[in-house]
This record gives C-alpha cells, structure tokens and sequence, in this order.
C-alpha cells in the first residue's frame, strides 16, 4: 500500500459520531464530501454521516496528480467521436463549471492554503501527424468557445520543460491544486459526522430507510450515498460489470528549478506531467504498458511502469538529467463502460444513490458531478449520459 505526498497533509477529522442519520455517504473522497456540502446547500438542518473504511481522503481523491483540469485534447476528440459535437462541448462544459463552482464554493480566496493556481493545461502532440490534426481539432474547439491555442517546440520547453516534441494545445482554463489541502477546506465548510477506520459489510432496506451494516455495529439512514468509485464492485458486486479498476501511477522527484508551468498530457503513453510549487516534478501514466496488470484495486506499484516514468523524465525534460526521485505511489481509478460517470439512483433502489465512474477525472468533475446528483435527489432531471439508469445494473 503506498501514500502520496500529498497524505503527508494531516487533516483534522475529529467530529462526533451518530447512529441514526438522514444521510449516510458511504466513502470519504472529493465526491463523499462534495456531496455533503450540496445536501447542506439545501437543508443546513441536515445530519449526515460519512463513513470511511481508512481515512478521510485515503483513495483516489489523495493519490491522484492535483489536476484541475477539463481533460486533454486528445479527451476532446474521443467525446466528439463518441458523442457528436453538440454533446461533446456539453461535456466539456461541465468540467468548466466544476473548476468554477470549486473557485466560488469551497477554495473562494484561499487559493494559496490549497495551492491553487489557474495555469492553462498542454497536451503534447507525440508526432507529426498527430500535430497536425491537434491543429484542426483546435479550431473546432474555438468555435465552441473553448479557450485554446497553439504553441511550438520553443514555446514548450520555454513553459513547459519538455523536449523533443513539435506543438502542443493549450486550454487556458485548467490548473492544479494540492488534494488533501482541498478536501480541509472542504471539512472547513460542512458540519458532518465522520466515522473513519470503518469498514461497511452490507446494506439493507428497513421500512423506514436503512440500516447500514458495518464492523464498528449498525448505522441508521434515511438515505444512503455511495461515492467510491472504483471500490464499488467491492461494496455492491452487482456493478462488477460496469465499474473496472484501473491503477494510476505516480514518480515525484526531488524539487528542481521551476520550469513547467502547469499541468501536461501525453496521451500516447496515458502521461501527465505538472511541476508542484516547491519544485518537485510530478509525472504518471504509462498503464498501457501494462494494460491487464493496472486493472486491478491492488495499491502498489511496479518497476515495468515506474522505470518508463523515470526514463521519460530523463530524457523528455530540459532538467530532467538531475532529476533524482522523492517518492513513488499508487491510485485506483473507476471506469464506466462509455467513459462517464454513474450518477443517481435505480428505480427499484430509488433512496440508495451513486456516483461513481469517474474515469481518471474525478477532481475535474467530482464537485459539479454531486451537484448533479443533489439536485436530481430535489426533482431536477440527471443529464441523460451521467444517469445511471441508462445501464441496466
């Protein structure tokens, strides 16, 4: 089991414990604790339990690279081939709005407690025909009015440190934060009862609700939450076949001088690459190599991968030859079968809600994505490509 740089970050998680609650969330990342604040959003009267199997922020939400980001463009054309155009801009959008609704809720002028920074997001073209089409797919992306541009060789390595490469996209809305400071934040401004280091073993419906099993005794709830992604099939096998694990894998170096100004995608090798604000380099990817192995919930990492990391540090960065390696980790990421997220409840489970799915953006999506899940709980209608009823569980 690995921890993150990030994790080095304690949080202060000490609340009172309930047994009874109108809401128990079940999973204690950026989706649980979005959650809470959107249900207290409506009804600040609201007694909410989170219940965690580790630590607040001991999953995906405090193992991933600090991107908050809308995706790559290389993201964009996969939605435009998948989707259409129309929705595709849509989907995009609703990363936008994530990134906002975060600034105007939760980091509003505390950017430097979480450190926040709006940098614009590269994704590097791997050669020159992919260069090419990046350049086409930009001017699509304009005429939608998504805030992009175009940069050279020496554009790139004067921002962003890497070498090697003709061009690359910039979307000027994306930017980066520390994880586990975001989530202290977000503890900041909801009043909840945390129940960490509590495992749930089951589920079930009473009359009046239910009652949540777990192995520190029984929790009651009017209503129960389930945010852990790509734990899901752990914790109700019935998603087995729409929730896959797939491991992300991170290499941070020791600190450099700063020279990559924000956060970067190379999608040939699934890579992603941001310098934090005291210097150390962040990369991680490379889980095409070993597809079958990275689809697991197993949290450790493996040589084959974290030696392509430390090879394209050395020889894809400008000061990458000095570069000597601080720390290595692991998280585990939710797929869904179209790429996007699960949110809401089945018509026979109608008080038994979801979000999962996240599919490697859950800090660019998580916060809108329990907005969404909040105001479908109060009557408004779940876009139809995130409702979970469009696969039969």
């Amino acid at each position: 089991m690995t921890q993150s740089f990030w994790q080095d970050f304690k949080l202060n998680t000490e609340t009172t414990k309930l047994q009874n609650y109108d809401y128990v969330i079940i999973g204690g990342g950026i989706a649980g604790l979005s959650t809470a604040y959107w249900l207290l959003q409506k009804d600040s009267k609201l007694k909410i339990g989170i219940i965690e199997k580790n630590k607040i922020g001991f999953g995906a939400s405090g193992k991933n690279a600090g991107f908050v980001t809308c995706g790559s463009t290389e993201h964009f054309i996969k939605l435009k081939d998948h989707f259409g155009l129309a929705k595709a801009t849509e989907i995009w959008k609703f990363s936008e709005d994530n990134r906002k609704l975060l600034q105007q809720h939760i980091i509003q002028d505390n950017a430097d407690k979480v450190d926040f920074k709006s940098t614009g997001s590269c994704t590097v073209a791997a050669n020159s025909e992919r260069w090419a089409y990046y350049q086409e797919i930009a001017k699509v992306m304009r005429a939608q009015n998504i805030d992009v541009y175009e940069v050279n060789s020496q554009e790139m390595d004067r921002d962003f440190g890497v070498v090697g490469f003709e061009g690359g996209i910039v979307y000027a809305g994306d930017g980066y934060v520390h994880p586990i400071k975001l989530l202290s934040q977000f503890l900041n401004k909801i009043n909840v009862h945390i129940h960490e280091q509590t495992a749930v073993q089951s589920v079930s419906k009473k009359a009046n609700g239910f009652t949540i099993k777990t192995d520190q005794g029984e929790i009651s709830a009017s209503y129960v939450v389930t945010t852990v992604n790509a734990y899901l099939p752990l914790v109700n096998p019935k998603f087995a076949s729409l929730i896959v694990p797939g491991r992300g894998q991170i290499l941070l170096t020791k600190p450099l001088q700063q020279f990559v100004k924000g956060p970067c995608y190379l999608t040939k090798h699934l890579c992603y690459f941001r310098q934090l604000p005291t210097g150390e380099l962040l990369i991680g990817g490379f889980r095409n190599l070993d597809t079958e192995t990275e689809k697991t919930h197993a949290d450790n990492i493996t040589d084959i991968i974290q030696k392509a990391l430390f090879d394209f540090v050395k020889n894809h960065f400008r000061l990458g030859a000095q570069a000597e390696i601080a720390r290595q980790w692991s998280g585990i990421m939710g797929y869904s079968p179209d790429g996007q997220m699960l949110i809401g409840a089945q018509p026979e489970e109608p008080d038994l809600y979801y979000i999962a799915g996240c599919s490697g953006h859950g800090m660019g999506l998580s916060f809108n994505a329990a907005k969404t899940l909040v105001d479908g709980i109060y009557g408004k209608a779940i876009p139809e490509h995130l409702d979970i009823k469009r696969f039969k569980v």
